[in-house]
């Protein structure tokens, strides 16, 4: 894959988790509460926190992509969420829970589990390319700025 198409993909992750973060972010957190309570894998406690600062995380995983900043750790948290997701959703299909949207951007887009299986593991595929491509991910980035050995 060429160093362009890979800026691409960066970019391209960044605008998903930029719009998925954004839109539960700005939307009141009971939403994403009951999104999370759906998947049943968290105690209540605990996925009351999560619907409150997941969105927040994802917005900077988002903005460590779309900037360049701190992107290495940005593209291993994007790696880290959307292989956590997966297998959110991969137990949610096999124990048939009643789930008809993942709420993966809130209100904005509505998908079925089983495409969000391959969303998820298309974004996990992807940040782990630019791993293996930091250099190429690099040009444009605000981390050239810091460190110009970058």
């Amino acid at each position: 894959m060429g160093a362009s198409l890979v800026l691409a993909l960066r970019f391209a992750l960044a605008a998903v988790f930029l719009v998925s973060g954004w839109e539960k972010a700005v939307n009141p957190s009971e939403n994403f509460l009951y999104v999370l309570q759906a998947y049943d894998v968290l105690p209540d406690a605990l996925a009351r926190l999560a619907a409150v600062v997941f969105p927040w995380i994802e917005l900077g995983l988002g903005v460590s992509l779309a900037l360049g900043l701190w992107l290495k750790a940005g593209l291993a948290g994007a790696v880290g969420v959307s292989g956590s997701l997966m297998m959110i959703v991969a137990q949610a299909i096999i124990r048939h829970l009643p789930i008809d949207d993942c709420g993966c951007f809130g209100n904005l887009v509505h998908l079925p589990l089983r495409g969000v299986i391959f969303l998820d593991a298309a974004l996990l595929a992807g940040a782990l390319r630019c791993l293996g491509s930091l250099s190429a991910v690099r040009r444009f980035s605000v981390d050239r700025f810091f460190d110009p050995r970058v």
